[in-house]
């Protein structure tokens, strides 16, 4: 009968996660609260009584194992089942609860006072105070602990993968089980003496090595690895010298500097003389992941003393202005942690500031675009760490952004600053938190909106949070082989990226996406005749079709290519997608269409004296590609003073930005401003009135540095 009661108790337990998000699943959650509940129970077991400890710990974990049963027949039978999920079982679990016994026999055999308290204490400390000196003083979001396993940063950053380092701190967990183990009679042997030298060993040489391999990242490692040093006003940063040209790290450094002062100015912070922030700019995601555990979430320690953020290049243009709030609010956050209490109001600070949910559609239209806005409620709900996890990311992010967004432009900025460190609205605001989201609701009727905020709208807050998917962490071969030559792409390793989408397409060249990818592969390579052996009777979509027509013009065959896309140019001009809109024009003759595609496959741009031949969208696909390829100053001052004597189109509004952003760094005010005059003229959509204005901030900004430096007192 106590056997039976030993069974069906975790076989309970394991029923019971079944009824929750994430711990349904045979993945990382359910072996992680598992191995906790497993390491305590095993302590307080060993710490009670010693007759055949290792005979009754090897039971225990069979017993403790049984609350995976049902997690394993849910993953089987919806599809959920992986490698990786199995595996982390295997190794989460086990070791902990080895660990935890160890230390209650040998708290029992030292015969200490109330063993089963003194050892909880011990894993206590082990569990909590050890993670809190971590967190308080290295850089890094993952961590690995001998009771609970490890954490291996965001869990919603992406598909949770075992890692060597994992392996390699679980055979620390396996050195400290025997020496903990045989150390009441380590004196007794030779054996036992040679054994315990031998794991004392192991473990001074592991420790080592914690550093080498990755079971920590100091802040001196992420110096040694992003070796290039900049040093600005109120920032050290800190580049990958492979990765970054001297042009890159200067702007990027510029840029640091003007989102500072925006922020200041708006949040009126008086920053603190010498106080420098440090900046990590990874060369792409998956180097950030290996470093500090965060893939593709840039992130903000708040809780460090040292001012720091970590971002991967790909994604400096689109969060660098956000994080940097996060940064800059530590001066009015908690004690603590330096920032809220509520998850809400720490990302709806920063995104009411950075505005950065959509490039089409503000985020007051974002919310406006919805069926229905959040009552005072579920405002509540959603600022609360509970609520704000519970719903995608971007959809809490948005909607706590427009809320706090309405704060700052109604309410002095010391009342959000009061507010803010205890999620505090009403002894912060001259009315409660109800008339607040009432206000809001006033001021999001007012809200236009069309067609694309609607749409924008819809996207976004259709999207599942991880606590919603069916299977949130599986992670099939084709998912890992589109992980990997992402990856190449990043490192701009054209063999491998062609390599991996060829196995890719060979897996499965049924997906129109993998085989699009694969096509645009081919003809980067030149391999033109192997793109079109390919193409068959199922490719209809425009976007392969004119793939195709690409092809036969790169081949020479001229006739058929013009003739391919005579027959396309119906689909072209009806479809509402707006990448299409310019594809019959910029193959609309051969100049134009050898133009184009010489610069998007060979990186061949035509001389700036023959642009004046090429109509305006083949002009823009040009200059964007040639500040892509960071050519000279000359090259970009001559294309825009073209271009903007041709019609100016909301269409090319992202090229115009980034042109107007290069030619500042450039110091061609001329040109910048006869741009950003021609882009006030047009009847542009709010979003982009929002842009505008930044790019004259970023302007003014650049021209006064410019003068500070060649105008010195």
């Amino acid at each position: 009968m106590k056997t039976l009661l030993k069974i069906l108790l975790p076989l309970l337990l394991g029923l019971l996660f079944l009824f929750f998000p994430l711990l349904r699943d045979l993945h990382f959650e359910s072996a992680f609260i598992t191995s906790i509940i497993g390491c305590f129970y095993a302590t307080i077991v060993l710490a009670k009584k010693n007759t055949q400890p290792f005979k009754k710990t090897v039971c225990l974990t069979g017993f403790i194992y049984v609350i995976a049963i049902p997690l394993f027949i849910n993953a089987l039978f919806s599809g959920c089942l992986t490698f990786d999920g199995f595996a982390f079982w295997i190794l989460l679990p086990a070791p902990s609860i080895f660990f935890g016994a160890s230390i209650g026999r040998l708290v029992r055999k030292m015969n200490f006072p109330a063993p089963v308290f003194f050892s909880i204490a011990i894993l206590i400390f082990c569990s909590l105070v050890i993670w809190i000196i971590e967190f308080f003083t290295l850089p890094q979001v993952y961590f690995f602990n001998h009771v609970w396993g490890t954490w291996p940063g965001p869990i919603y950053d992406e598909t949770l993968r075992i890692s060597d380092s994992l392996l390699f701190f679980r055979w620390i967990t396996v050195l400290w089980v025997i020496l903990i183990w045989i150390l009441p009679n380590w004196t007794k042997t030779t054996q036992h003496k040679i054994i315990t030298f031998l794991a004392l060993v192991c473990l001074l040489f592991s420790y080592l090595n914690l550093d080498e391999m990755g079971v920590i990242t100091p802040h001196q490692t992420l110096k040694k690895e992003l070796s290039t040093h900049y040093q600005t006003e109120h920032f050290n940063l800190y580049f990958d010298e492979t990765n970054f040209t001297d042009k890159e790290v200067e702007f990027w450094a510029l840029r640091h500097e003007f989102h500072f002062e925006q922020i200041v100015n708006i949040l009126e912070i008086d920053w603190p003389a010498n106080r420098k922030i440090e900046s990590y700019i990874y060369s792409n995601a998956w180097q950030k992941k290996k470093l500090v555990g965060a893939k593709f979430t840039s992130y903000v320690p708040i809780w460090l003393s040292q001012d720091q953020l970590h971002i991967a290049k790909q994604h400096l243009e689109g969060v660098l202005k956000h994080e940097l709030v996060h940064v800059i609010s530590k001066q009015f956050g908690n004690t603590l942690f330096n920032g809220s209490w509520s998850i809400g109001m720490i990302e709806g600070v920063a995104e009411a500031i950075a505005k950065d949910a959509s490039l089409e559609t503000t985020l007051d239209q974002i919310i406006a675009a919805d069926a229905t806005f959040p009552s005072s409620q579920e405002m509540k709900k959603a600022l609360s760490n509970s609520g704000f996890y519970s719903s995608a990311s971007s959809i809490s992010y948005t909607t706590a952004g427009s809320f706090v967004n309405y704060l700052l432009e109604n309410y002095p900025v010391t009342s959000l600053k009061k507010a803010y460190p205890s999620n505090d609205f009403d002894n912060s605001y001259p009315v409660s938190f109800d008339e607040l989201v009432n206000g809001w609701h006033n001021h999001l009727e007012t809200v236009e909106i069309d067609s694309v905020d609607r749409q924008i709208s819809e996207f976004i807050f259709s999207r599942r949070s991880l606590f919603q998917k069916q299977c949130p962490h599986a992670f099939t071969k084709e998912q890992e082989l589109w992980d990997n030559y992402n990856f190449h792409l990043s490192k701009t390793d054209s063999l491998n990226a062609l390599k991996t989408i060829e196995q890719l397409y060979e897996l499965n060249s049924n997906n129109k996406l993998v085989k699009r990818e694969w096509l645009r592969e081919q003809l980067l390579q030149s391999n033109y005749a192997t793109a079109l052996y390919a193409f068959d009777s199922s490719d209809s979509l425009l976007t392969l079709q004119l793939l195709k027509a690409d092809a036969l013009f790169l081949i020479g065959d001229i006739s058929s290519a013009q003739e391919l896309l005579l027959e396309l140019k119906p689909r072209l001009e009806s479809t509402s997608a707006r990448n299409f809109k310019y594809s019959y024009e910029l193959r609309s003759d051969s100049i134009n269409w050898n133009a184009f595609l010489s610069a998007r496959y060979k990186n061949i741009l035509p001389p700036t004296n023959k642009l004046d031949l090429l109509s305006t969208p083949t002009k823009m696909i040009v200059t964007s590609k040639a500040m892509e390829l960071e050519r000279s100053t000359n090259y970009l001052s001559e294309a825009s003073a073209l271009i903007i004597k041709d019609p100016i189109s909301p269409h090319w509004f992202d090229i115009y930005e980034e042109m107007i952003e290069q030619l500042v760094v450039n110091e061609s005010f001329p040109e910048a401003d006869l741009l950003i005059n021609s882009l006030q003229q047009l009847p542009l959509r709010e979003r982009y009135h929002e842009r505008l204005s930044e790019l004259k901030e970023w302007r003014d900004f650049v021209y006064s540095e410019y003068q500070t430096t060649n105008n010195p007192l």
